[in-house]
């Protein structure tokens, strides 16, 4: 038995077309008729052959592959923006090559290093928390199609996709002064992130429009876990000066601000109100069901795949960035003040 390995120029033979046209149709170049391409795949799949695609990168013939790196899958509200980024990639005939950071930088840097030997057509960037924007520099350096999406470092001349969280903090604070809320916490400050520093700025923003001062005993920065939202929500409840409502950064730490009160014996929804961010799946499952910022994780997918491709296409086009509305989803959670008594001091 011949072992043979077949050839490009092989299969063009066997095709009666030219090699170049076989090298189009294993990249399914638009460019070819469809008959054409019918036949060429029926040699390939008659003779066997079997593409290095790895030796194509190396002749200039692009990847098809768009590297995602991801901040962390671990919070579901990434899990779900990186869902709609692989339908949208799928969608436009890319394969995703993805890479769970961790909110590691060393292990970011890592796997953007990683994607650069693979020669990805472009990525798609949800930085981790205080990545250095020399980072995002050193891939535009290296000519690879940057999009940041959802966070953005910033400084960095790149394409972006994300919500108005500014705006967004807005809407969901001045909810809570609708219902009559003046004493409000908020849980989860992030000054580290972009995401972190623009939902603040919105709940400050609309606080002074309010003519509110706020509590600084009452702004809380700690990891965005449902672990730390329970154990500050408590400590803070249990003070002799507590909030009567809680916007929270994002639905993560509402989920364990919600069972931090009920464990003093506190309702959320009832006694205190208690506001999220990000409309996770799961936020429409609790009991009450969380009031919440919806940012639209499956259009910023679709939304950023697109946008990587028009710069794949127009590499000297202008810089874009998309910044989508949130819209507020009223649930159960929240509702209007009812003054807690202050706790009285036990006596000696």
């Amino acid at each position: 038995m011949s072992t043979k390995r077949v050839t490009l120029k092989d299969v063009a033979q066997a095709a009666g077309v030219a090699t170049g046209t076989v090298s189009m149709v294993l990249n399914n170049s638009p460019l070819v008729a469809e008959a054409t391409k019918a036949k060429v795949r029926a040699v390939l799949k008659e003779v066997g052959y079997v593409y290095d695609r790895a030796a194509g990168n190396l002749r200039g013939i692009t990847s098809r592959i768009v590297g995602v790196s991801m901040c962390n899958l671990v919070n579901p509200y990434f899990a779900d923006v990186t869902a709609g980024i692989q339908e949208a990639l799928e969608e436009l005939g890319r394969v995703l090559f993805l890479g769970n950071c961790a909110e590691s930088i060393p292990r970011q840097l890592n796997f953007l290093q990683t994607l650069r030997q693979y020669r990805v057509e472009g990525v798609l960037l949800t930085p981790a928390i205080a990545t250095p924007k020399e980072h995002v520099e050193q891939l535009l350096a290296w000519k690879v199609p940057v999009v940041q999406v959802t966070r953005y470092v910033a400084g960095v001349e790149s394409d972006y996709v994300g919500n108005d969280n500014r705006v967004g903090a807005q809407i969901a604070t001045k909810h809570l002064l609708d219902l009559g809320h003046e004493r409000i916490g908020y849980l989860g400050r992030a000054r580290l992130t972009s995401t972190g520093q623009d939902r603040y700025e919105g709940f400050r923003t609309a606080l002074q429009e309010a003519g509110i001062r706020s509590n600084d005993d009452w702004i809380l920065e700690f990891p965005a876990t449902r672990e730390d939202g329970f154990r500050e929500t408590v400590r803070l409840m249990q003070g002799r000066d507590a909030p009567t409502a809680l916007l929270c950064f994002n639905d993560t730490i509402a989920f364990g601000a919600m069972l931090g009160l009920r464990s003093i014996g506190i309702e959320p929804g009832q006694e205190v109100s208690v506001v999220g961010m990000d409309n996770v799946s799961e936020s429409a499952l609790w009991q009450p069901g969380l009031t919440t910022l919806s940012i639209g994780r499956d259009s910023i997918g679709r939304v950023a795949g697109k946008l990587l491709m028009d710069r794949l296409e127009e590499p000297e086009r202008p810089i874009e960035r998309i910044i989508l509305r949130p819209d507020l989803v009223v649930r159960a959670s929240s509702g209007p003040v009812i003054p807690r008594p202050r706790r009285m001091a036990r006596a000696s």
